[in-house]
């Protein structure tokens, strides 16, 4: 049996097929948890939708999940008037027509 390590996995890693630990436990979805409420903390949300977004473009399966005061975000008029808030309502715009799931 071979043995996997994080370093082996990284240096001969190629990212477009399955790493065997992947397959091994069926590791097949990222999930990009937020609870931080939307009226005070913009980059959470940010960070979760970015990054569920890039996941999905490179053929992984993701999901944002919602939970909390989170939820609140579903209402785009909760987010802040500020340069942040309209990042928000654009990777939410985005997310649309994205092939990643988001949850509550």
């Amino acid at each position: 049996m071979e043995t996997v390590t994080a370093a082996s996995l990284v240096q001969n890693r190629n990212f477009a097929e399955p790493s065997p630990v992947a397959e091994s436990v069926g590791v097949r979805k990222l999930i990009f948890f937020c609870s931080a409420d939307p009226r005070e903390d913009t980059g959470a949300f940010f960070r979760a939708y970015h990054f569920a977004n890039v996941a999905a473009k490179s053929g992984l399966e993701a999901e944002v999940r919602l939970a909390g005061t989170a939820v609140d975000v579903t209402n785009l008029d909760t987010l802040p008037n500020t340069d942040a808030g309209d990042l928000i309502r654009q990777k939410i715009g985005e997310s649309l027509d994205g092939k990643f799931a988001v949850s509550l």
